[in-house]
């Protein structure tokens, strides 16, 4: 059985993949765990399914930590740096023709 909404359409709502697979598996956890001490029913839906129902509809979000934040900073700075060498590196061979 396949769990709607799609995952072309839950990618949208999260920075990866990873981030999404975890955020549905903490949230239906806490589900399950409501379900099972009778704080819900849930009306037949799976936890995972409220869970990915939840994410697609932004009632369930996510914070970044700093040191993610900061590595992710990281990574976009080597990136612009290498990104600056090539097109000097080009400018170079365009300057020796």
């Amino acid at each position: 059985m396949m769990i709607k909404p799609g995952i072309t359409n839950l990618d949208k709502c999260v920075d990866s993949r990873y981030t999404l697979v975890s955020m549905a598996a903490k949230r239906a956890r806490m589900i399950g765990k409501a379900m099972h001490m009778g704080i819900t029913d849930n009306n037949g839906e799976k936890p995972v399914t409220t869970a990915v129902n939840e994410i697609m509809d932004g009632k369930v979000g996510y914070v970044r930590s700093g040191r993610i934040k900061s590595a992710q900073e990281m990574e976009e700075e080597k990136f612009a740096a290498i990104q600056n060498m090539t097109e000097e590196n080009i400018e170079e061979l365009h300057s020796e023709e």
